[in-house]
């Protein structure tokens, strides 16, 4: 039965990697279509996108919890959905980017990087009191968190449509744009939206099968959800912002998966965990999240941020050292 389950499971990461990758990809050929800026692309559209997974997997958790047959069960998948947004915050800085900066270091900063990167600080900040002052995320809370997700994405919208201004309708909108043209773009933007609805529906199969192999895996193996919640399930949903970071620092296009870091976690800490509050009507934390894992992304965010805009740079020395934040935390949450 266990050897089935970890069957279950591993399909279910390589769907939602799959499809994460075919998500990211449509999205990112979209905005590129739109001539929106490399660091705005991978802060929202690619961002959104590699947020999928995990966003489906803790909704699915918390569904699941709220038709929870006792208070242990929920107790359980609540684990599950806090502990992949809270542990994929840790994996995406602490082993994601630090991968990506020992690769490949490169010039970062600027008025964007900061406005995003403090306010990055700001949310994780907020989880990390809101989490040990109540034990948990309140209703209240989470509809805090959720207006930090609302703002975040005015901020955004606003940056582009700036950008817009500066830049000018894109090609296909030109009025000398010939009709046959823009009849074969419009096809190919089609198939880009075709591609992004196809690779959230692989994501959404792959979320049911990790969330019901992990719930079942822990039940048979008396393993804390916590801790393949943080580990496993936290690595698996974050393939796509690994793939997505990889792929940049061999391109040398570094800035997108850092704007990409920084929109995920974002959405991590605000859109997941403020939507899981109002479906369950307030999470409650475990101990270990609250004293350590919390903390971790916090200081992981602070190592990620303050060193580049002091030195408008990333380096291989940033790099080791997010990598030896993310082994201690993970070390620590799991003992």
């Amino acid at each position: 039965m266990a050897v089935l389950l970890v069957f279950i499971l591993a399909a279910g990461i390589a769907l939602m990697a799959k499809g994460g990758d075919v998500f990211v990809d449509g999205a990112a050929r979209l905005a590129g279509a739109l001539k929106a800026p490399q660091l705005l692309i991978g802060a929202t559209v690619v961002a959104v996108g590699t947020t999928v997974p995990e966003l489906l997997t803790s909704l699915t958790a918390m569904i699941k919890g709220v038709r929870a047959q006792n208070a242990q069960q929920m107790q359980e998948f609540t684990d599950v959905a806090v502990g992949n947004a809270v542990g994929s915050m840790v994996c995406n800085i602490g082993l994601i980017l630090a991968l990506s900066f020992v690769l490949r270091p490169y010039a970062a900063g600027g008025r964007t990087f900061a406005v995003k990167g403090l306010f990055l600080l700001a949310v994780t900040a907020a989880v990390g009191i809101f989490a040990v002052t109540g034990g948990g995320i309140s209703v209240g809370e989470g509809v805090a968190l959720l207006a930090f997700f609302a703002l975040f994405l005015l901020i955004n919208v606003k940056e582009a449509a700036r950008g817009e201004n500066k830049r000018g309708a894109p090609l296909w909108q030109g009025e000398n744009f010939a009709p046959a043209g823009q009849k074969a773009e419009k096809k190919r933007l089609a198939g880009m939206v075709a591609a992004v609805c196809f690779g959230a529906l692989t994501v959404a199969a792959g979320a049911l099968f990790t969330v019901e192999s992990v719930s079942r895996l822990c039940t048979l193996l008396q393993v804390p959800a916590r801790v393949v919640s943080v580990t496993v399930v936290a690595l698996g949903t974050s393939l796509p912002e690994l793939v997505t970071a990889v792929t940049s620092a061999r391109k040398g296009t570094g800035e997108m998966s850092l704007g990409n870091i920084l929109g995920a976690n974002v959405i991590n800490g605000t859109l997941l965990l403020g939507l899981s509050s109002l479906i369950s009507g307030g999470l409650t934390i475990d101990s270990v999240t609250r004293r350590y894992t919390l903390w971790f992304a916090l200081a992981l965010t602070a190592a990620l941020v303050f060193p580049v805009l002091a030195f408008r740079r990333t380096s291989r020395l940033q790099g080791a050292a997010l990598g030896a934040l993310y082994v201690a935390a993970i070390v620590l949450s799991v003992t």
